[in-house]
């Protein structure tokens, strides 16, 4: 007997668009209900399509992300007194710009490779690469560890692994479809983009402050939708983890 897709897409293609673990897609729409095996198997929300989130001169590849339906909210700083935090590193950095109220970034705005060139960073400047160790970083395990957290119903799937921690560039666009996000997300009843409690990047801060600074933004109140920086070994922020599809 042929396995019926759990969506009703082939694949997700749209902002707003759940994702379940057999790799298709249902597009979020104020009156769709979702049975409780679709519940059971949705692993993420799309937050993203487009090329302008892709690093150096690729104006061309098209990039599908999603985010995690499981987030952090216990609070967990971004590292623990780990090297990251005693130098500058560029090839993290991701610079904000605002121009009448309307972000733009430059740099490294694909974070999916942030923690292997902290290593690579490290290793190339004469540091000890302490990034295997989980508790010295452990905003980006939680990510790179997604597949062990409640709720995610992504272990034993393909999509079990590729889980990182977004850059600013990349959380910035989560923020500007958190009505959409969060409505897809209520439906799954998984976590929402709420509170005045920021949420950490894994772009290292490129102002003044660089060291033992990094890149988070708030999803609510006073400060929302604004990147601003954080202590690396000392703001216990929100985590969330995000993935291309």
């Amino acid at each position: 007997m042929p396995v019926l897709p759990i969506g009703s897409k082939n694949a997700p293609t749209a902002v707003g668009d759940i994702v379940f673990a057999d790799g298709t897609a249902t597009p979020y729409s104020n009156d769709l209900i979702l049975t409780n095996y679709q519940k059971s198997k949705a692993i993420a929300v799309i937050f993203y399509v487009g090329t302008d989130l892709n690093n150096g001169d690729d104006t061309t590849t098209s990039r599908t992300l999603g985010v995690g339906l499981v987030h952090n909210q216990d609070t967990m700083v971004w590292c623990n007194n780990a090297n990251a935090s005693k130098v500058s590193i560029e090839t993290i950095h991701c610079s904000e710009s605002e121009r009448g109220g309307v972000y733009t970034f430059t740099g490294t705005k694909n974070g999916s490779e942030n923690l292997s060139k902290i290593a690579s960073f490290l290793t190339e400047n004469s540091s000890t690469d302490d990034t295997a160790t989980e508790r010295n970083y452990p905003a980006f395990y939680y990510a790179k560890n997604y597949k062990n957290k409640n709720g995610s119903h992504v272990s034993g799937t393909k999509y079990e692994s590729g889980w990182y921690l977004p850059s600013i560039a990349e959380l910035f666009q989560i923020w500007k479809s958190k009505g959409t996000v969060n409505a897809a997300s209520n439906l799954c009843g998984a976590s929402e983009f709420v509170g005045d409690i920021p949420y950490w990047s894994s772009t290292q801060w490129s102002g003044s402050n660089t060291n033992k600074h990094a890149y988070c933004l708030v999803f609510d109140g006073y400060l929302e939708g604004m990147p601003i920086d954080q202590t690396m070994d000392g703001g216990l922020l929100n985590v969330c983890a995000i993935r291309e599809f």
